[in-house]
């Protein structure tokens, strides 16, 4: 639930702040950032978002979440990666990435 309320928050600030300002944040912010921030979003809104970087960046961010979506990521990192997006659109400067591994999850059936 927290996701998703953080995920339209993200999708209201690429809509009403200046185009270039979220290209630029979003091209700045790592791919696994980005890619967990779109992790289960509305395909139609994270292309809306893929639409705003380079198609270098979108292709690169869309093997990210397969990755991402096979390792099973908690929630939580995804809401760590959102809320450093959100306040990387909302100041003035470029909010430094995390750190790069994710330790992955066993599925719930292996258990």
């Amino acid at each position: 639930m927290i996701r998703s309320m953080l995920q339209q928050s993200l999708l209201g600030l690429a809509a009403k702040l200046p185009v270039v300002q979220v290209q630029n944040r979003l091209m700045a912010c790592t791919d696994r950032d980005f890619a967990l921030a779109l992790i289960g979003m509305e395909s139609e809104d994270s292309e809306r978002l893929l639409a705003l970087v380079s198609p270098l960046k979108a292709n690169r961010v869309r093997e990210e979440i397969q990755l991402q979506e096979a390792r099973h990521v908690e929630s939580k990192h995804v809401v760590v990666a959102l809320n450093s997006i959100i306040k990387s659109l909302e100041s003035n400067r470029i909010v430094a990435g995390r750190r790069s591994y994710l330790r992955p999850r066993r599925p719930r059936s292996d258990r």
